[in-house]
């Protein structure tokens, strides 16, 4: 099902979108469960928790920014013909990353 009837490949480019803000976004609640799971834990496993945690946390962080990174980056192959298509790639080339740069600076203000 093509959005707003684009091509075939910027139907491709919004669903990887929408693909990396999804990712971002689970970074909140994975940080919330990792909270409440060091916050329940008695203290002799609150190190082996907390270590896994964040090494979890990272890697997806990690991945989350090299998603958000490749999509400013990412060049289309077929010239945008119409004055919707050309707009839309500006405005999305850079949507993940400003919920990659909002979601970190929220948690950073949380936790």
């Amino acid at each position: 099902m093509k959005a707003l009837l684009l091509s075939d490949e910027i139907t491709q480019f919004h669903w990887s979108m929408l693909k990396s803000v999804l990712l971002i976004l689970s970074l909140l609640p994975m940080s919330q469960f990792f909270m409440n799971l060091w916050q329940g834990a008695d203290a002799s496993s609150q190190i082996m928790i907390g270590f896994m945690a964040i090494s979890v946390f990272s890697a997806v962080s990690i991945i989350s920014f090299c998603s958000a990174l490749n999509f400013t980056v990412v060049q289309l192959k077929t010239e945008l013909s119409s004055f919707a298509e050309q707009y839309a790639v500006k405005i999305y080339r850079y949507l993940p990353m400003l919920f990659l740069v909002s979601m970190m600076s929220y948690l950073v203000t949380q936790i």
